[in-house]
């Protein structure tokens, strides 16, 4: 039927019979959703497995909270009496490493209130690239081992490291922003498609199918580019760019001299602190320098001492340094909300950091350096000192991980996901309906007009600066097409 044509659009005066005048000064419309229509296609073409697994697995990791409180519950809770006095921290990290004895110890997470455990992170070889630490879960109550997790193994690590780089490291890194650069691209042309079919009829067959996919891709088009604007600061390629704009704008991470960094050590950020994401800094506080301990006059000759015990201020190795009570006591008197975590000094010049996180709140997230010899905040950074683009990201992560506004944050997210899958399935099964059998892969021909196909050129030039990996693959394309595909025959039939 005529209607299922994939070329052919509704009947208007203004198509039927077309203004001359105008039609010498403009591509016409028809022309231009043809070449709108073909990116599109193409587009979705390239990247619908892709956008289906990173859906199913950003749906999945959306209730990461609940499910390890669930699967951990016998090591992060613990039921203790009202009148119990808690084991001191210093003696619990000390159970930790007669238990472990071959490991670093790299952070504390103190429990939250008395109904929760304790957690150590030790430092691990092997693993993920993003994870490769062991949780060991304490009883505060009485300094037992209550068992460990290598957080590199864990399904929701698993689950991430599919997510953000295909288990595949920087190769999968780049195409996962490659997917998510050309998913915006396929919402932007599929919201010109969507206004221009909106008129159509037909609620059943292959235009019912047709009409469900543009209205439920138009439904979600301003949830869907939210998720993806917040999740290219994770990439590679994309979130390197973004860290340097920020840090060249001055709205990301306070300069050296806002606060004395030694120029005797090679400055360190903050983002190598830790590898685990759970323990780490904000996203917007990763490339902060890290500030050293001040040593002097009594604390020189605990220096040395702590340089021979490797460096493990606050367990009482190293003398002089603050016990991990007393940074606590520290992060209190600061009034860091919520969880924290507490990052040992590494190595003698090495400072305690108290990271508190919260992605129901960013607001509520505060960094501090301590002087692991004097308990001197060294450096606080929190949300008044974030610039507004390291505000957005950090508005953003909350919201790409379905926290900021609680369940309703989180089922929207969900619904999103649930909605791609939709659209890449409903997609797929109108192009297998509508393909020629044996005549190619059914592409909405090319358009005719070169006014139009200039027009498109420049949106997407546009694109492409915005999103270098997906210009990049568009240069290649057209490169591909213009020297390969239209000058051999069988590819010209074949591609459309």
């Amino acid at each position: 039927m005529s209607e299922d044509r994939p070329d052919t659009m509704p009947d208007t005066p203004a198509e039927t019979e077309p203004d001359r005048g105008t039609d010498r000064a403009r591509p016409s419309r028809n022309q231009l959703y043809k070449t709108l229509w073909r990116w599109h296609f193409y587009a979705g073409l390239l990247v619908t497995p892709l956008l289906v697994l990173l859906a199913v697995t950003g749906g999945i990791y959306l209730f990461k909270p609940a499910y390890e409180n669930w699967v951990y519950k016998d090591l992060r809770t613990v039921h203790a009496a009202q009148s119990a006095k808690p084991v001191p921290l210093a003696a619990q990290v000390d159970a930790v490493r007669k238990a472990k004895p071959e490991a670093t110890v790299q952070s504390v997470t103190p429990p939250s209130d008395r109904a929760h455990s304790t957690m150590v992170t030790l430092a691990a070889d092997g693993g993920g690239p993003w994870a490769p630490t062991v949780s060991v879960y304490v009883n505060p109550c009485d300094g037992k081992v209550l068992g460990t997790v290598d957080n590199a193994r864990t399904f929701m690590q698993k689950v991430r490291d599919l997510h953000g780089n295909l288990l595949s490291g920087t190769i999968g890194d780049r195409l996962v922003e490659l997917a998510a650069s050309w998913a915006a691209i396929l919402t932007f042309t599929g919201l010109y498609l969507w206004w221009r079919a909106r008129a159509r009829r037909g609620r059943t067959g292959r235009r019912g199918l047709r009409r469900w996919h543009a209205t439920v891709g138009a439904a979600v088009s301003v949830f869907l580019l939210l998720l993806i604007a917040t999740g290219l600061p994770w990439t590679g390629l994309w979130g390197q760019q973004l860290q340097k704009v920020i840090t060249a704008t001055k709205q990301g991470a306070p300069s050296a001299e806002d606060y004395k960094v030694s120029s005797k050590i090679p400055a360190t950020t903050a983002d190598r602190l830790t590898s685990n994401p759970d323990t780490s800094v904000p996203w917007a506080a990763e490339k902060v320098q890290v500030p050293t301990s001040q040593a002097g006059g009594q604390h020189e000759g605990h220096e040395r001492h702590a340089a021979r015990m490797g460096g493990q201020g606050g367990s009482g190795a190293a003398p002089g340094s603050l016990s991990i009570e007393q940074a606590v006591a520290v992060a209190h008197r600061e009034r860091v909300p919520g969880t924290f975590t507490v990052t040992l000094p590494q190595g003698p010049r090495g400072v305690y950091t108290i990271s508190g996180k919260s992605e129901a709140d960013p607001a509520k997230q505060r960094t501090l350096f301590l002087d692991q010899y004097s308990g001197k905040v060294l450096a606080s950074y929190g949300w008044p000192q974030y610039g507004l683009l390291s505000k957005l990201v950090e508005e953003g992560i909350a919201l790409h991980q379905g926290e900021r506004f609680g369940l309703p944050n989180l089922l929207v997210a969900l619904g999103t996901c649930l909605a791609v899958i939709g659209m890449a399935v409903s997609g797929v099964v109108m192009w297998w309906r509508r393909r020629p059998t044996g005549k190619g892969l059914g592409a909405p021909r090319r358009a005719q007009d070169v006014r139009a196909t200039r027009g498109v050129a420049l949106i997407m030039l546009v694109l492409g600066v915005a999103m270098p990996l997906a210009g990049i693959s568009m240069l290649v394309v057209l490169t591909l097409d213009w020297l390969v595909i239209r000058r051999i025959a069988p590819l010209r039939r074949f591609f459309g």
